[in-house]
């Protein structure tokens, strides 16, 4: 599985973001969820309770299976019920890995795209190990002792990013 960590906190986000922008949050169900929630439902719901108690204008919120497949983001843009929402987007934020921002950039050109996320490398999880990564990518300067890897909040804090959701 692909392991992602947010670059930034919540109040950073918010700076990106005016009031009066129409914001569509994409959240990935696959490998983002699974890293201590970045994604999936419980990402989504976070982020988007979040912003809209702060008065931001979130219209809409959506799940997508796996938000690195261009395919699949691209289909969201013609899908009838969720055209309009992504049409008139002014913020995009995936809940993704790199991969998955890089496909809202290119899926929705007209919007702002934020990149929230760094993608550190491959790893495995289980319930009672939690979240690891074995392999960081290329450039990524995290060193991996043993074939277990390290947590996840051990490679963020590396790199002094963030663990899990919003």
């Amino acid at each position: 599985m692909i392991i992602s960590v947010r670059r930034c906190d919540y109040d950073t986000l918010k700076k990106d973001l005016d009031p009066e922008d129409k914001i569509v949050i994409l959240s990935c169900n696959n490998c983002a969820k699974k890293c201590k929630g970045l994604g999936g439902r419980a990402g989504l719901k976070s982020l988007g309770d979040k912003l809209e108690a702060d008065g931001y204008n979130v219209t809409h919120r959506e799940l997508c299976g796996i938000a690195c497949s261009l395919d699949l983001v691209r289909k969201r843009a013609k899908e009838e019920s969720t055209k309009k929402f992504f049409a008139e987007a002014d913020v995009i934020i995936p809940l993704s890995c790199e991969d998955g921002e890089d496909a809202a950039i290119v899926a929705f050109p007209h919007a702002r795209v934020l990149k929230v996320t760094k993608t550190l490398g491959i790893g495995w999880g289980s319930p009672k190990e939690g979240v690891r990564l074995t392999t960081p990518l290329a450039g990524v300067a995290i060193e991996v002792n043993g074939p277990a890897g390290i947590t996840i909040d051990e490679a963020a804090e590396q790199l002094g990013l963030l663990p899990g959701g919003f």
